[in-house]
């Protein structure tokens, strides 16, 4: 069995929409999209964290996918319990040297896990 067969993580993703609140002001609330999607969470190497520095974005991990998960930078990801804003679209990524997997960069907050959960 290779690692393709086995990814260390699940991931749940969900989307954010502003919805304007009782008081005439906004507030973010998130809808699932997919849950207990295998893949595979790794730190952001410095390469691409300088990278995307130079775009004025910060991140610090990226996430692996074994296909397609229609990410984008309106999605979050909640990994282990831990919470990360999508900060790229899905991009297939052959550096696995195995096969094609699709790759989305993330910045882990600690802002709003407990309004997510």
């Amino acid at each position: 069995m290779g690692l393709l067969d086995n990814f260390p993580h699940t991931a749940i993703a969900k989307i954010r929409a502003r919805v304007q609140d009782s008081l005439g002001g906004t507030r973010d609330t998130f809808t699932t999209v997919f849950q207990d999607r295998a893949c595979w969470r790794q730190f952001a190497k410095e390469s691409e964290i300088v990278e995307f520095e130079k775009r004025g974005m910060s991140v610090t991990d990226k996430v692996y996918f074994l296909s397609n998960p229609g990410l984008d930078e309106r999605h979050i990801l909640i990994i282990s319990g831990d919470v990360f804003e999508v900060r790229s679209t899905a991009i297939p990524d052959a550096s696995a040297g195995m096969s094609v997997v699709w790759r989305v960069m993330c910045e882990l907050t600690t802002t709003g896990s407990t309004t997510v959960g």
